[in-house]
């Protein structure tokens, strides 16, 4: 159908649909009235008291609340808090470490270390003794041959003074030293204990210098997951707007099939009313009075039915608005189901949506940044085949025996450190296969995703062209089904045309009415879907930009083009 034929019917069925609307909601009780509630004496029920509705909500409202209190928009804004930290831990790896380490131990030490300790300890007293013994024992024998030889040659040699016999008797002296090296000996062995305490204190500076570019990519990955979460929220946002307009319009396509139900119960109880009052003036049959009876409590059944579908659909949306325990305010009520505009009715461009789309999807951004951040996976693989360079600098201190610790315990470390892997069984390489073939996965998976939105948004736009011009028929047959039924029920007030028309033509009605609000609301369904396949809804909220800040509850939202 083109646009100017389907200008000249909206423009041709527009003043007669105004109307017919008027004259329908005339005829129509309030949708939201609430049922009578029974007197206590048993006497004609008393109408139930509701309380005066406060807040009119309208979609951008709906929408505006859900952003603003939704538990999934919540979890996505902790998901960017914790990347942000991420980013922080991986820009950490730049500064060096400085730590402080602290021992302090007991040891007993085992028995044979122990008296092997203890002769350690004496033995070398004995040692001295036995030195110092030999050496006055090899004292005195070198002067007994002096004096033996000197007497000699004074028997050859008269010039020779003899000399006398007497030796340094050295026994007192051995005696002495034999006393104290007993002593001293007693002494090391109960000096020596059979356990020993250490303590020791370091403090250590270490700094990575180089490690194959691990650094860079590893804060790389960080930084893109970070943005792929930001983008993440925004591609929740974007659901979470879809899901409260789809329960909006069908909570509001529920309420305009509860109000084609009261009309049509309306209609039939005065068929009903006026019935009884044939039958009474003998002008009319018992078999019509029921006919109308069980045509009002058709119209009472699909009420009932009209009525608990809102309920559903009003639960469903206070799901979404996290309202308290899912309920609905009873002083909110929605707005009215807009009427179409012929701006509504003009045909989207559908190679234009799906360039807008492709700037706009936050899927689509989470889907590139997924491939940035896969690169970045292979660039830290890769700094395996670089060696590892450390500078380090630590003050230690030791102590045995006692924690208390002076400036001079402690010596000072300087020192450079490098570390290459020259063989890991195949390790390495394997693991840089492997970020490849992630990488591959998720080009591919972009790719996949590219396509997937290309064909979201021009099915959207189909089904938009559709209910275009299903609303257009629909009213025209509306009307023509309203006069219809009014020209059959004038037939049969004045007994040309049978109960059987009439009831027909009133089916067709109440067909035709739901049909028509159907239609309204599909079209107010269908442009919002292609917003949000096309990713505007997001857009005017501006998630993408401030992913920490949650809008206002009032939402901005572009008029359908």
């Amino acid at each position: 159908m083109s646009v100017r034929l389907v200008v000249a019917v909206w423009g041709a069925v527009f003043a007669a649909h105004a109307a017919f609307a008027a004259e329908t909601e005339a005829a129509s009780p309030e949708p939201s009235a609430p049922q009578a509630e029974p007197a206590p004496n048993g006497d004609a029920p008393k109408p139930a008291q509701k309380p005066a509705v406060e807040t009119l909500l309208t979609l951008q409202m709906a929408q505006g609340l859900a952003v603003k209190d939704s538990p999934t928009i919540d979890a996505a804004e902790a998901r960017i808090a914790q990347a942000i930290e991420r980013v922080k831990q991986a820009r950490s790896t730049w500064f060096p470490t400085i730590f402080a380490e602290a021992a302090a131990s007991n040891t007993w030490i085992s028995e044979s270390d122990y008296d092997f300790a203890k002769r350690a300890a004496s033995d070398g007293y004995w040692t001295s003794f036995a030195l110092g013994t030999q050496a006055r024992l090899q004292g005195e024998i070198a002067a007994f041959a002096q004096i033996v030889g000197t007497n000699i040659a004074s028997v050859f040699n008269p010039a020779v003074q003899p000399v006398s016999w007497l030796v340094p008797n050295s026994d007192r002296a051995i005696v002495q030293d034999l006393v104290k090296a007993s002593l001293y000996s007693s002494n090391a062995r109960d000096a020596v204990k059979d356990q020993f305490e250490a303590y020791t204190i370091s403090i250590v500076a270490d700094w990575i210098v180089f490690n194959g570019f691990d650094r860079k990519f590893s804060i790389l990955e960080a930084r893109y997951g970070k943005e792929q979460t930001e983008a993440a929220l925004a591609e929740a946002h974007r659901i979470l707007l879809e899901a409260v307009a789809q329960a909006y319009f069908s909570a509001q396509l529920a309420r305009e099939n509860i109000a084609i139900a009261e009309a049509d119960e309306a209609f039939n109880e005065l068929q009903l009313k006026q019935a009884n009052l044939r039958k009474e003036v003998g002008t009319g049959s018992r078999s019509d009075v029921l006919n109308f009876q069980v045509r009002v409590n058709a119209a009472r059944a699909a009420l009932i039915s009209a009525r608990q579908s809102y309920a559903t659909s009003l639960i469903a949306l206070a799901e979404l608005l996290a309202l308290p325990d899912a309920k609905f305010p009873e002083t909110m009520d929605l707005a009215p189901l807009e009427e179409a505009s012929l701006n509504a009715l003009e045909p989207p461009d559908s190679d234009g949506l799906v360039a807008y789309a492709k700037e706009h999807r936050p899927d689509l951004q989470v889907s590139a940044l997924d491939v940035e951040r896969a690169n970045a996976v292979v660039g830290r693989a890769k700094s395996a085949f670089y060696p590892t360079i450390r500078a380090q600098v630590s003050k230690d201190g030791v102590r045995d025996n006692n924690p208390e610790f002076g400036i001079d315990d402690f010596s000072t470390t300087v020192g450079v450190f490098g570390t290459y892997e020259l063989f890991a069984g195949g390790r390495n390489v394997a693991r840089v296969r492997e970020t490849k073939a992630l990488r591959a996965e998720a080009e591919h998976l972009a790719r996949e995703t590219e396509l997937n939105v290309a064909s979201e948004v021009r099915t959207s736009v189909e089904d938009l062209r559709e209910a275009q011009e299903l609303i257009v028929l629909e009213r025209a047959n509306a009307v023509y089904v309203k006069d219809n039924r009014d020209l059959v029920e004038k037939g049969y007030q004045g007994g040309v045309e049978p109960l059987v028309r009439l009831n027909e033509a009133q089916r067709d009605l109440v067909q035709a009415q739901a049909n028509l609000a159907f239609a309204r609301v599909q079209l107010q369904a269908s442009w919002h879907r292609v917003r949000t396949n096309t990713g505007e809804t997001v857009a005017s909220l501006g998630v993408t930009e401030k992913a920490d800040e949650k809008p206002e509850a009032e939402v901005k939202t572009a008029e359908p083009k």
